[in-house]
């Protein structure tokens, strides 16, 4: 993938190690094909596809708490993710950041 390509995702409030709370990009847990669990990163190729996932996942939502999930998404920077974390862009097959990055 190019330098300029820009990648989304959808920040979820947790708690850090030290007891404040933090925004943290949602995760999703998987097996990979050598049958070990992992955790990933849903990320998506546009705003929009960001959003059409939210819209699908949280149609439930009031309309306030659905608005305000939709805000909560933000570019995602190239240095935010490990390599070796595995990421889900647009919902396909988990790859390695650093796979996805090089455009495998």
């Amino acid at each position: 993938m190019s330098e300029e390509t820009q990648f989304w995702g959808l920040t979820v409030e947790r708690y850090g190690l030290d007891g404040r709370t933090t925004n943290a990009l949602l995760e999703f847990s998987g097996i990979t094909p050598e049958n070990k669990p992992f955790r990933g990163c849903r990320v998506f190729s546009s705003r929009e596809r960001a959003d059409q996932f939210v819209q699908r996942q949280w149609q439930t939502l009031s309309q306030d708490l659905l608005e305000q999930t939709v805000a909560k998404i933000r570019q995602i920077r190239r240095d935010e993710i490990p390599a070796e974390q595995y990421v889900s862009l647009d919902e396909n097959v988990p790859v390695t950041w650093a796979a996805l990055l090089a455009g495998d």
